[in-house]
């Protein structure tokens, strides 16, 4: 039986300490900028043995990129992928990952193209306890740590963790026991041998869902996606959007795609090949594919399952309510895009389904009084995962989510102008007309808000 390849992306690996563990053969890759004559400390090097010792038919690969202080650039990824394909290795762990909120888009981007050209990662989430990336990405298997190999359904909803596993690995070297801490780092690898004997066991297994599923059912738990942030191509039926921002993804023609957006529940069976995400007002169970599927009816699950909050939200929420002729979803996007600029976390929330392809925060709008219970729950989840420093919630007219205001935009339409007023505390700050809108104006608006909040730091 042919072994499996299995890559360690990591701080490089010592090949005489992995040979007194039993590992002798490791092939080595060093990155270019990253000499080979640093001391090592032995992160990629643990984390080697414990697929090795965990998955005895692997054939170990270790890839260098990251530095003597385990820190690396987020662009040295897409080489590290690209070596890994070219060496035929499907299956590779990562140990790291970052939190920060700009590095998201890129790592996310490069995820789903490697991911559908076959590559499966298995990524630790941050030992900080707040979302990282890749680890939260559903191309890819997050893990933290904990004393037993499962699910961490909490973890899945909260932060997009999939499983917990054990970390503290003993290991007989140089006559002794020695036991490793407790991190997530250590855990992830123990899920990659995992997965990699699966893998040998299920010759059929080719691609990171199919892994995912299968794992999720040995636990007899069920594999839900609450963010589609898996696509790379997506091909849309029969509808043209409403908004004039970008999707987050490439649009593609039906067959190239690798995820289809759907409105009509009766096509699912037409595209069992492919992802799917489901926009249409009828509700609709999960389709038993070997594929990824979201569809409302998911994130009112996670909304539901919210934990209680531990106090009330402590970030600026700014409330954007307009008529059904603007575009909420390309104020949002602009907006975020403002704050982002300058380096604020905006935490964006819309109404409307479609604002899930924007890589917006979508929030059934509250006719459930269950769902409508658990918003501030949820978002106090979220915003303190995600590390974010405000958040920016559009509505329409008659629609509530239930959370509490510090500025209140309003954005009415007229005969020849689009007329916005900024409230704070129910007090008018300004007023403002245009006869167009474009990025200049969304600028004053954002210029505007900015203003507002920053004299608020000012006052405290």
């Amino acid at each position: 039986m042919n072994k499996l390849k299995i890559a360690v992306l990591d701080n490089g690996a010592d090949e005489k300490i992995l040979a007194l563990c039993g590992l002798p053969d490791i092939i080595q890759q060093n990155k270019g900028n990253i000499s080979d004559e640093e001391d090592l400390f032995l992160h990629g090097t643990n984390c080697a043995m414990i697929i090795g010792l965990n998955c005895a038919d692997a054939e170990l690969y270790s890839y260098k990129l990251l530095d003597n202080t385990g820190k690396g650039n987020v662009d040295d990824l897409k080489s590290a992928f690209d070596w890994c394909l070219m060496n035929n290795i499907r299956l590779v762990n990562l140990s790291f990952g970052t939190t920060h909120f700009k590095d998201k888009g890129i790592i996310r981007q490069l995820v789903n193209q490697y991911a559908n050209k076959g590559l499966i990662i298995i990524a630790a989430t941050a030992n900080s306890g707040y979302t990282a990336f890749p680890a939260s990405f559903s191309n890819v298997i997050g893990v933290k740590a904990k004393d037993t190999f499962n699910i961490d359904a909490e973890g899945l909803r909260d932060k997009g963790v999939d499983f917990a596993a054990p970390s503290e690995h003993k290991i007989w070297f140089g006559g002794n026991d020695i036991t490793l801490q407790k991190s997530n780092s250590y855990a992830a690898p123990y899920v990659t041998a995992m997965a990699g004997r699966l893998m040998m066991e299920q010759s059929w297994i080719n691609n990171v869902w199919q892994i995912k599923k299968h794992l999720y059912q040995k636990f007899r738990g069920k594999c839900v996606q609450y963010i589609p942030d898996w696509i790379e191509k997506g091909w849309i039926a029969g509808k043209v959007l409403k908004s004039k921002a970008e999707v987050y993804f490439e649009v593609a023609a039906k067959e190239e795609a690798d995820t289809v957006i759907l409105y009509d529940k009766n096509e699912f069976n037409e595209y069992r090949e492919k992802h799917i995400v489901y926009l249409g007002n009828e509700i609709a169970e999960q389709p038993d594919t070997q594929c990824f599927f979201w569809s409302r009816r998911n994130r009112k699950e996670q909304i539901l399952c919210s934990r209680i909050k531990k106090e009330s939200i402590n970030i600026p929420v700014i409330l954007i309510k307009s008529d059904k002729e603007q575009d909420q979803i390309w104020w949002l996007t602009e907006l975020r895009k403002c704050f982002e600029a300058e380096g604020y976390n905006a935490y964006a929330i819309s109404t409307e389904q479609e604002s899930v392809l924007y890589d917006l925060e979508y929030i059934p709008f509250a006719v459930d009084e269950d769902i409508s219970n658990k918003i501030g729950d949820f978002l106090y989840w979220q915003t303190y995962y995600n590390q974010s420093d405000l958040i920016i919630c559009g509505i329409q007219e008659k629609e509530s989510i239930g959370v509490e205001a510090d500025i209140f935009v309003r954005i009415e339409n007229g005969k020849k102008q689009t007329g916005i007023q900024i409230y704070c505390d129910k007090i008018k700050k300004t007023q403002m007309c245009f006869g167009t809108l474009g990025e200049q104006q969304i600028k004053k608006v954002y210029d505007c808000l900015l203003t507002i909040l920053t004299e608020d730091e000012d006052e405290e």
